[in-house]
């Protein structure tokens, strides 16, 4: 059984912005996730929380110097720029030449491209730094006894294409040379392509007019426009020549092979937070708490066309050779992919790894949809309207913005813009009378779930047992929402 403990902290006041950098402006309410659900977290994030390691938060909207709204895209429907076609063959030519433009070379780059180098939730967060109230140790075992049988596949990797993901494949076998209509005359390069990125879509399993219908931007109708994965199937193979090989590996930050490397990205994230965010280096401790320690149970979802898919926290890493330049952190969930952080080379910087990064992400997004239905949307941390650099944001679409007071999703398109040039605090939806679907009723309240000791109670059973009541309770009920509230165990001393 999959469940949740959440500690309640409630109001957390006049700590510095992020953003703005303005001292005490930001106020949020939070919690403590001693352990989390994957759909719990879910839902959560769906109300406006966020995580920062096992800390949760949400931030007071109305009050705060830079409101933060939580932004999704659309990944079925996500459609390129011109922007991101360019830096997708920027990066493709890189690997095969090793060139750089005279501009890249001097460390210049345009505005456009400067500005968007932490894509989808890779913004330098500052959350008050909150320590956990210690648990009873009769406890501890409540949070060690779920998905054991789940555990020992997913720390090797299993079976699911989420553990490890390759961009290299090893080179296609040559046509069969007793076709007679098959020509001795060598390949080209882009009938190469072709026929590996076939092969690729044939191992995942996909339908024949699936793959056809994939195919034909390429291979059949030049007049279609390309895809994302298109542009990104481009990428050098290991059997061409290029010089440089770049492999995307996705590891479970409670897998075994992920201790294999994470000197190496630690060490990469003190590198990128002292030239990037001029943050003086911190100690390995402060890297797990914040990007490897996740409150998140792995949970595989067993289905029958692809076997099992895992939820769960996972770094995305970036080898180029034999080099580390570059990490996202990721939370798989039931409808989503969300970004957690994004951290790369400075040495790099001219590749605009982080759009770089975003797409790559959105891209994954995509290709689990094949296997889970439900997997939709690309979620990318907050939307502040109010601070320029984090506008970016919007390039990828369509993109959508949760309502702070209805938590339904409305399109980033002018009519929202034009709400939140007015005031940086907007209710999004147009609808007076719409209201929030989840809120939690004070007859709600009754069936709030409540672990006391070794044991969980509702809190109508609570209330008969002790006779005083939880004066927080309902405000925590209101800000999970009553679903969560009945599911999550609020932990009481």
């Amino acid at each position: 059984m999959a469940f949740s403990i959440v500690e309640y902290y409630g109001e957390n006041s006049q700590y510095k912005c992020g953003y703005c950098k303005q001292s005490k402006s930001c106020s949020s309410y939070g919690m403590w996730a001693h352990k989390l659900s994957c759909q719990d977290y879910q839902e959560l994030i769906d109300r406006g929380w966020r995580r920062s390691g096992c800390y949760c938060y949400k931030p007071m909207m109305e009050i705060t110097c830079c409101p933060s709204y939580t932004i999704k895209c659309d990944a079925m429907n996500f459609r390129l720029n011109k922007s991101h076609k360019k830096i997708i063959k920027r990066m493709n030519k890189f690997l095969r030449d090793g060139k750089q433009e005279p501009s890249e070379r001097t460390g210049q780059s345009s505005s456009e491209e400067s500005t968007s180098q932490d894509m989808s939730g890779h913004e330098h967060m500052e959350v008050p730094i909150v320590q956990p109230k210690p648990l009873d140790s009769s406890l501890m075992g409540l949070l060690m006894d779920t998905n054991d049988e789940h555990q020992s596949a997913a720390n090797e990797g299993g079976t699911s294409g989420l553990h490890t993901s390759k961009l290299t494949e090893p080179p296609t076998n040559a046509a069969n040379s007793s076709d007679s209509n098959v020509s001795n005359q060598p390949k080209k390069a882009k009938q190469l392509r072709i026929e590996r990125k076939r092969e690729k879509l044939q191992k995942k399993g996909l339908q024949e007019a699936e793959i056809e219908r994939m195919m034909k931007p390429i291979g059949f109708n030049k007049n279609q426009e390309k895809t994302l994965e298109d542009f990104l199937a481009e990428c050098p193979q290991e059997n061409e020549t290029s010089v440089h090989r770049l492999k995307i590996v996705m590891l479970l930050t409670s897998g075994a092979k992920f201790q294999e490397s994470l000197h190496v990205s630690y060490n990469l994230y003190q590198k990128y937070q002292s030239a990037i965010h001029n943050d003086p280096p911190g100690a390995i401790e402060d890297y797990l708490d914040f990007l490897v320690k996740s409150p998140l149970k792995v949970l595989l979802a067993y289905l029958p066309s692809c076997g099992s898919q895992g939820y769960g926290t996972f770094h995305q890493q970036y080898w180029l050779d034999d080099r580390l330049i570059a990490v996202g952190v990721l939370d798989v969930l039931p409808y989503c992919v969300s970004s957690v952080y994004f951290f790369y080379d400075p040495e790099f910087k001219f590749l605009s790894l982080g759009t770089y990064g975003s797409l790559r992400e959105l891209a994954y997004t995509r290709s689990l949809n094949s296997k889970i239905p439900s997997i939709k949307s690309y979620y990318m941390g907050f939307y502040i309207h109010s601070c320029p650099k984090m506008r970016y944001k919007s390039n990828l679409q369509p993109s959508y913005l949760l309502c702070p007071e209805a938590y339904t999703w409305h399109a980033l398109d002018k009519t929202v813009l034009a709400k939140l040039d007015a005031n940086k605090y907007s209710r999004l939806n147009g609808d007076a009378g719409a209201q929030d679907s989840n809120n939690a009723t004070e007859q709600d309240l009754k069936d709030v779930l409540l672990l006391v000791g070794r044991s969980y109670t509702t809190y109508s059973e609570y209330l008969e047992m002790v006779g005083k009541s939880i004066p927080f309770l309902p405000e925590y009920a209101r800000l999970v929402g009553k679903n969560c509230a009945k599911k999550m165990m609020l932990y009481r001393v």
